[in-house]
């Protein structure tokens, strides 16, 4: 039977763990910047990835860059380890989500055209019905099956979690306080668009070599197979240098931020495009230095923005009113007030389409 004096010195162990535990949660601490930037992201609909990476003023014109760099700025906002907050974590998720379908190049491209989740298969399906071929060339199996996980060439793998994409992305890679393993290197080639071939080491001195012929001896590796194993290396560095040297800086600037029809401060310079002369207008501060070629260069490329956003407002109003007449259909008889309704929605960018003479 125990003694009475380690019954107490186990309450008294339990309880000073216990109030530990207590005051480890009273000290979760956030800014207040911290705490807008979660109350933000939970306003925010689920499927809503640009305004959760607050993209969504430059939606249309935002680059793989300015994705990564929103990413870095409300994950830093929203970790749970460096934010107090109680819903830091399902936002911090939120963004991670965002993140995973706006930095992967052919899910972004159908979220921008679906304008829904492409990896859920429900509203994918939806989204799809009116095209029924659609989903051939290049579909990600959602499930498994061979080549289950090679679909897309996407950044992030469909299973990777939150806080493993932001230990990939700040360069903590598997190791970290996730360590123990010796992963050794890691070479990745991707030949052909999206796809590659990855070779891990798991450990050991070097990789496995391929087998050799039956008592063939080993031929020891020479400086020109090491410079061969370098060549992809060295063109991604030498070729960008030597573009950069003869094109004298002449080459097209970056396209600055420009808003359509009216101004909007500090976007107040006036240009219009050459074709649909539409007006648009820029930062007089970014363009000071810019020549008429420049200029006319910029015109050009405003005009593309502008036809390839107004399509996609199109294509957002055509689905909007499809899914109003099919939710006037009913079970058994169709809602005439619905269909009504369905019927005097206004596709007001659609419309402008027509008028500019510009096809769907």
């Amino acid at each position: 039977m125990p003694s009475a004096s380690a019954s107490g010195a186990d309450a008294s162990g339990g309880s000073a763990r216990s109030r530990d535990h207590t005051q480890g949660n009273q000290e979760r601490k956030y800014t207040v910047e911290q705490k807008a930037a979660v109350l933000r992201i939970r306003r925010c609909k689920a499927t809503a990835f640009y305004e959760i990476l607050d993209l969504e003023s430059v939606r249309t014109t935002c680059s793989e860059s300015d994705i990564k760099k929103a990413y870095r700025k409300q994950s830093l906002l929203t970790h749970p380890d460096k934010n107090g907050h109680e819903h830091a974590d399902e936002a911090f998720k939120m963004v991670s989500r965002a993140f995973g379908v706006l930095g992967d190049k052919e899910k972004r491209e159908k979220y921008d055209r679906f304008g829904t989740d492409p990896d859920s298969r429900f509203e994918s399906a939806r989204a799809q019905a009116g095209n029924p071929f659609s989903g051939f060339g290049g579909a990600r199996a959602g499930g498994g099956g061979p080549g289950a996980g090679f679909g897309g060439g996407g950044m992030w793998d469909e299973e990777i979690s939150p806080e493993e994409m932001f230990q990939r992305f700040f360069g903590g890679g598997f190791g970290g306080p996730f360590g123990g393993f010796d992963t050794g290197p890691q070479f990745v080639f991707n030949l052909g668009g999206n796809r590659g071939f990855r070779v891990h080491q798991m450990g050991g001195a070097g990789p496995r070599r391929r087998p050799r012929e039956a008592n063939g001896p080993e031929r020891p590796q020479t400086g020109w197979d090491t410079l061969i194993s370098l060549l992809p290396i060295l063109f991604l560095f030498i070729f960008p240098l030597l573009s950069s040297i003869f094109s004298g800086g002449d080459s097209q600037p970056a396209v600055p931020p420009m808003v359509f029809d009216a101004a909007q401060p500090p976007l107040t310079y006036h240009r219009a495009t050459p074709k649909l002369d539409i007006d648009y207008f820029v930062d007089p501060a970014m363009v000071a230095d810019w020549n008429d070629y420049k200029l006319r260069q910029l015109d050009k490329e405003a005009e593309v923005a502008f036809v390839r956003a107004l399509r996609r407002r199109c294509e957002a109003e055509a689905r909007t009113k499809r899914d109003l007449i099919d939710k006037a259909q009913g079970w058994f008889f169709p809602d005439p007030e619905k269909l009504k309704i369905a019927d005097q929605f206004e596709m007001k960018s659609c419309q402008r389409m027509d008028s500019l003479g510009i096809s769907r």
